[in-house]
C-alpha cells in the first residue's frame, strides 16, 4: 500500500514517527535531516512515497536528497511505488540511505546513468580489544593544540571526499574549539607531547578519527579509536562508528578493535549531466 504526504499526510507522519526507530544508529542520517526538517532547517517535499506490506516497508523521503530506507521490503513493493512515484523525474539528484534497497531502484528505474558518491560502511561492537599505549599519552584536546588540530581536520576533508569537500581552515579552527569545548575530542600525544592522532566522540558513535600522515601504519588509529570505543562502550554497552567502504586502512583498523559491519549506506547521484 502506498501512503503519500498528498493523500494522507497524518498516516504518512504517524507512520515516520511512530513505526520507525529513528534512534537506530543505521537511521542516522535520516533521523538528522528529519530533526532539521522539523525546525525548518531542511525542505521537505510531497513526492515522498511509504510503502507497507504485511511484513515491511519502503521510505522515499524527498528533500535535498531522496532518502531511502526499508525494512524486510521486497521488489513487488517496488513495483507498487511505481504507480505513485517515478525516480526518473529526479535530474542530478543524489539518493541516500540503504545500500541494497537503492541498487534494486536503480535497476528497476534504469536511469540514464548514475555515480555513487559514497559507499559507507556502519559498525557496531559490544567488545573492545585493548591495545599497548605504553610511553604514550592519551588526553582530552585542548587550545594549545587548536592549530595543528585544525590543519589536521582540515586534511581529513581533503582525503575523505577526494578534494571535493575541501575546507576552510577558519571553519576548522571553529570546529576544533566547539568539539574541545565540549570534551568530544581525544589525541594521542607520543613520550615527546607530540600529536599523533586524534578521534572524536558522538555518542554513541565514534566521529573523525585521523593520525597524520608521516606517522600512519604504526597502530597508533587502533590506540586512539580502542580508547574512546572503551569510554562510549561504558556509556552505552554498545558503541557504533562508520567508514568509507573504499577506505581499507580506516576498515582493518575497526575490525582490529572488535567492530563488525551491520549496515551498508550508500549515496549516488542519478541522471547526471
Amino acid at each position: 500500500m502506498n501512503i503519500t504526504p498528498k493523500n494522507n499526510i497524518q498516516k504518512f507522519n504517524q507512520f515516520l514517527f511512530d513505526e520507525i526507530d529513528l534512534d537506530l544508529y543505521k537511521y542516522k542520517f535520516l533521523n538528522d535531516y528529519i530533526r532539521k526538517a522539523t525546525k525548518g532547517l531542511a525542505p521537505l517535499y510531497d513526492l515522498s512515497v511509504l510503502n507497507t506490506s504485511e511484513n515491511g516497508w519502503i521510505l522515499i523521503l524527498h528533500g535535498d536528497v531522496l532518502l531511502v530506507y526499508g525494512d524486510n521490503w521486497n521488489e513487488n513493493q517496488i513495483q507498487e511505488i511505481n504507480e505513485v512515484f517515478d525516480l526518473n523525474k529526479f535530474t542530478n539528484f543524489s539518493l541516500c540511505g540503504d545500500n541494497e534497497l537503492i541498487d534494486k531502484l536503480i535497476e528497476f528505474y534504469q536511469p540514464k546513468n548514475f555515480e555513487i558518491e559514497k559507499r559507507r560502511v556502519l559498525y557496531s561492537a559490544d567488545e573492545i580489544t585493548s591495545f599497548n599505549a605504553e610511553n604514550m599519552k592519551i588526553q582530552n584536546g585542548s587550545l594549545d593544540k587548536l592549530n595543528e588540530l585544525a590543519v589536521m581536520l582540515q586534511e581529513y576533508y581533503h582525503e575523505e571526499y577526494n578534494g571535493l569537500n575541501d575546507k576552510t581552515i577558519e571553519e576548522m579552527r571553529e570546529r576544533i574549539i566547539s568539539i574541545i569545548q565540549t570534551k568530544k575530542i581525544f589525541i594521542l600525544l607520543d613520550r615527546n607531547e607530540n600529536l599523533l592522532s586524534f578521534c572524536t566522540i558522538i555518542d554513541p558513535d565514534i566521529g573523525i578519527i585521523f593520525t597524520k600522515t608521516e606517522h600512519r601504519n604504526k597502530g597508533y588509529g587502533k590506540i586512539i579509536l580502542s580508547y574512546c570505543s572503551q569510554l562510549l562502550q561504558e556509556k552505552n554497552v554498545i558503541v557504533y562508528v562508520m567508514t568509507d567502504r573504499e577506505k581499507m586502512e580506516s576498515n582493518i583498523v575497526c575490525n582490529a578493535v572488535g567492530f563488525k559491519p551491520y549496515y551498508n549506506y550508500i549515496q549516488t547521484k542519478i541522471n547526471c549531466g
